[in-house]
């Protein structure tokens, strides 16, 4: 999923760089992480360029350690007028290693009101080459004074799901007897469910795998690129065409609403197997 930072970075190509952000996002240290990629963009004096070694800009910024890159946290249960003054005091000159003064504010729902009134004042009249992030779970808990004068992004992630290793893993393994294997589906069948003596709830969560890895098949296959190493041993699969894969897209949903319905497990991988050969 493209990160919605990519603006600031295309903000400053264009010329039209804010001078203060508020980003609203789900995950803000994975946030925080994406926009330290940007900000390696915009300060890079030649081409950026990931892992290069032109220069320690990067280092610098990604460990918190570069000068002109000020990251203030909450002290405790809220973010403290001091840290605010100290940031005023060391943006006070111009930055040397790189192209701005930036500072980020995490958890920036945190300031309370002295700090942000001190703030306020700070943002109020700009001064050139100083860039402001504030990043929040809820742009509403923002204070208005500092809310309207930001450049608002949202930037939202989706939540990963934890793998079940074994679910998917017996998924990969009867996917690939599926399509090599000689066996009747009766016989085949009989077997898996033998090795596989799970739940419902682990036959629900093996077809949604069974979903998501058709349709990882279906992008690689439709933009000409290499599988990840989980899924790689279905890899001979990809000489099929992305037809083929949105027909299984659609077999699989069916086959997961009609488990919801509490049909006969046995039934199912029978019909899977039966319409998966026939293709």
């Amino acid at each position: 999923m493209d990160s919605n930072l990519e603006q600031i970075f295309n903000s400053y190509h264009e010329n039209h760089l804010s001078h203060a952000f508020l980003i609203e996002t789900n995950n803000q240290e994975r946030c925080f992480k994406d926009l330290k990629l940007q900000l390696c963009k915009i300060n890079c004096n030649e081409t950026y360029q990931e892992n290069c070694d032109n220069c320690n800009l990067c280092h610098l910024l990604n460990t918190e350690q570069l000068p002109s890159f000020i990251v203030i946290r909450p002290d405790g249960s809220t973010i403290k007028k001091e840290q605010v003054l100290e940031l005023k005091q060391k943006f006070s000159t111009m930055p040397i290693y790189s192209k701005y003064n930036i500072y980020a504010i995490l958890n920036s729902e945190k300031l309370n009101s002295s700090s942000a009134n001190t703030l306020l004042k700070f943002i109020e009249e700009p001064e050139r080459g100083i860039i402001g992030f504030f990043i929040t779970n809820n742009k509403e808990n923002i204070i208005d004074t500092i809310r309207s004068r930001c450049q608002i992004i949202s930037n939202f992630y989706e939540e990963s799901k934890v793998l079940n290793e074994d679910v998917f893993k017996s998924c990969i393994d009867y996917l690939k007897n599926v399509h090599i294997s000689k066996d009747y589906s009766l016989f085949l069948n009989r077997d898996f469910l033998q090795d596989f003596s799970y739940s419902r709830e682990d036959f629900i969560l093996f077809f949604q795998y069974l979903i998501e890895i058709y349709y990882v098949l279906y992008q690689c296959s439709i933009r000409n690129i290499s599988l990840e190493k989980k899924y790689e041993d279905l890899a001979f699969l990809l000489k099929k065409d992305s037809v083929y894969f949105l027909n299984q897209l659609k077999l699989v949903e069916e086959l997961e609403k009609e488990l919801s319905y509490n049909v006969n497990i046995n039934l199912l991988l029978d019909r899977f197997v039966l319409e998966t050969r026939s293709q």
